[in-house]
């Protein structure tokens, strides 16, 4: 294995279970520009989020929840024209079950919620 063995705080957070039931150790890249394409993907999707949360805190959440959905697809897109593989059958059905689900909703509290108000 090539790197260097990072130590406990050097590791990320959803990883850790992951490590600690595999037994696997994050390594840094031995190339600088690889570490630097590191930092600066964590840092982009750190600032992705909080501006995710704020556009969420400024406006209703209906339609910023179907436009989060559509990472499922622009991520489908990239894998197979940049990685060229085809996600599996049970994939594509878990992700069409998220994604209609959201759209169902985003639907029903932005389109029938004006018209119709009903009680359970």
């Amino acid at each position: 294995s090539s790197g260097i063995n990072a130590e406990w705080p050097l590791r990320p957070g959803g990883g850790i279970i992951f490590q600690l039931i595999y037994g696997d150790k994050f390594i840094l890249p031995d190339c600088y520009t690889d570490r630097i394409v590191l930092l600066v993907g964590g840092f982009g999707l750190f600032v992705a989020l909080l501006l995710l949360n704020r556009g969420l805190a400024q406006e209703k959440s209906g339609p910023g929840v179907l436009m989060i959905n559509c990472d499922i697809v622009i991520a489908y897109i990239i894998q197979v024209v940049f990685f060229d593989s085809v996600p599996g059958v049970l994939s594509i059905v878990g992700s069409l079950l998220v994604i209609s689900s959201a759209v169902i909703v985003t639907v029903n509290k932005l389109f029938l919620g004006k018209c119709c108000k009903y009680e359970i």
